[in-house]
C-alpha cells in the first residue's frame, strides 16, 4: 500500500436541518464565488442570484457581507475538523510505517492548500485583522494538534525528540506556516516563488522527519 492508497480527501459539511437549508446555499454560492472570482466577486446581489434566494433571504440571516464571510469562515474551521478526524484516524493507519504517514499526511496538506487556496486567501484577506478569525484558527490548531499526537502515539518509541508534546504541535505549525506562505506567493503572480508539488512535499517530508528525529525501525 502506498501513500496514495489511502483515501484522504476533504469533508463537507453535514447538511442542516432543512429550515437551514437556504443558508447553506447561499454559503454554497458564496464560496462559488469566490473560488471562481475572488473576493470581490463577493456581492449580496450575486451570492443571492446564484443560490436561487432573494435579497431579503440574505439579510434575514446575514446583517452584511462581512458577517457571510464569517459564518462561512466558521463552517470552512468545522469541516478542517471534521476532514482531520477522519483522516488521522489511528485505525486506518494500522500496520502502516511512520514515514508513510508523514509522506501521506503532507501530500494531503498540500493538496488541500492548493485546492483551496482562494478561499483561504480571501479569509485572511477579509479576516485578518479580527481578533474570532485568529480565535477560530488557534482552535483548529490545538484540535490537530491533539489529532496527530494520538495518531503519532503508537510510534512514539521512534521519535528522538525529547520533548514529543510539543514537537508534534510544533511540526503542524511549520508545515501549516510553509503552505500557507507558499499560498501567499501564489496570490501574488510571482511565479518565480513557487516551488512544484513533488518537491514540496518531498523536502518537507525530509524536515519533518529530521525535526521529529525519527529512529530507523528495528
Amino acid at each position: 500500500m502506498t501513500k496514495r492508497d489511502v483515501p484522504l480527501d476533504w469533508v463537507h459539511a453535514p447538511r442542516q436541518e432543512r429550515s437551514q437549508k437556504t443558508l447553506e446555499k447561499l454559503l454554497d454560492a458564496a464560496e462559488e464565488l469566490i473560488r471562481e472570482g475572488g473576493l470581490d466577486a463577493v456581492t449580496v446581489p450575486a451570492v443571492v442570484a446564484r443560490a436561487e434566494s432573494s435579497v431579503g433571504s440574505f439579510y434575514a440571516r446575514f446583517p452584511d457581507k462581512g458577517a457571510l464571510l464569517e459564518t462561512l469562515h466558521e463552517r470552512a474551521c468545522n469541516q478542517t475538523i471534521w476532514t482531520f478526524e477522519r483522516a488521522l484516524d489511528p485505525s486506518l493507519w494500522e500496520g502502516r510505517s511512520l514515514e508513510s504517514i508523514l509522506e501521506a499526511m503532507v501530500t494531503f496538506a498540500v493538496r488541500t492548500f492548493g485546492s483551496r487556496r482562494s478561499i483561504m486567501t480571501a479569509f485572511h484577506r477579509a479576516l485578518g485583522h479580527e481578533s474570532v478569525y485568529a480565535a477560530r484558527r488557534a482552535r483548529n490548531g490545538v484540535e490537530l494538534a491533539k489529532l496527530a499526537s494520538t495518531l503519532f502515539e503508537q510510534h512514539r518509541a521512534r521519535i528522538g525528540h525529547p520533548a514529543f508534546e510539543d514537537a508534534i504541535p510544533m511540526a503542524l505549525r511549520v508545515l501549516t506556516a510553509t503552505l500557507e506562505q507558499r499560498n501567499g506567493f501564489m496570490a501574488s503572480g510571482v511565479a518565480e516563488v513557487d516551488v512544484p508539488d513533488e518537491v514540496l512535499e518531498r523536502e518537507l517530508v525530509r524536515m519533518l522527519l529530521a525535526y521529529l528525529d525519527v529512529r530507523a525501525e528495528r
